[in-house]
């Protein structure tokens, strides 16, 4: 009689990723009530936000973005520790992933504010989407790209686990902002809910398809989406091309 075993590793990984889709699909349910509340962030208000809520809203936006692009990283990460600390590994993992992450977004926050105050909102869209562009026809992006899925050796116990858990998070977040942070500030120019998806589908299908995506095909889809969020612009923006940034009123996610 064969016996089963008490930790096989197709159920483990499924299980492993089913939390961390719920978790990402957390942050978008979040996000998609904001926009039933307000359906404009559908198609992408210009906004100012205050500090504290530029963190709140970088941490949610992350959530939902990025999580999904690491879902081989954490089924890593809990399959190379103790059966007993899985989760807490996952945890550690994304826990790193995240506060890099959300630094990065919360900068980026800053930096869209400074640009749609200067240049206006639709010509900091175009400037945002054009160096956007050029990033990903870049050579090195595809090296970059591909270090993205790097492992590392991990301490099975103590708190050398959990310090190696949280630092290759912090190293995976590190190689992750520097191929996608600037189509991030791109995006959130635009920041309307429809082209964070598709920024996000646009990044998954990197990840899983690896070299078999064609560099310049990439830099087509980055193109599309600065034009669709141009274009949406002109639903939400009263058609003045310098109209200026609205406020946003602190509120909790």
């Amino acid at each position: 009689v064969k016996l089963e075993s008490t930790n096989p590793t197709g159920s483990y990984k499924d299980r492993m990723a089913a939390v961390t889709v719920a978790l990402a699909a957390s942050a978008w349910v979040v996000l998609t009530w904001l926009a039933l509340a307000d359906p404009v962030r559908f198609f992408g208000p210009p906004e100012v936000h205050p500090p504290l809520h530029a963190v709140g809203h970088a941490a949610v936006m992350v959530t939902a973005m990025m999580v999904p692009f690491v879902l081989p990283q954490v089924a890593f990460v809990a399959q190379s520790s103790l059966w007993s600390r899985r989760y807490r590994a996952a945890a550690g993992y994304l826990t790193g992933y995240l506060v890099v992450w959300t630094l990065a977004a919360t900068a980026s926050i800053v930096v869209v504010g400074v640009l749609v105050t200067l240049l206006g909102w639709r010509l900091a869209i175009v400037v945002g989407f054009a160096v956007a562009s050029a990033a990903y026809a870049a050579p090195s992006r595809r090296r970059l790209l591909r270090q993205c899925a790097m492992t590392m050796p991990l301490a099975v116990s103590g708190w050398r686990a959990d310090r190696d858990c949280v630092r290759y998070g912090v190293a995976t977040a590190r190689r992750c902002v520097a191929t996608c942070c600037i189509l991030m500030t791109a995006v959130m120019i635009g920041h309307g809910l429809v082209v964070m998806a598709a920024a996000t589908v646009l990044g998954v299908l990197e990840r899983r398809r690896g070299r078999n995506i064609a560099r310049g095909d990439g830099t087509l889809v980055v193109v599309a989406l600065g034009l669709l969020t141009l274009a949406l612009s002109y639903g939400v923006g009263g058609g003045d091309p310098s109209s200026p940034p609205v406020p946003v009123e602190p509120h909790t996610h």
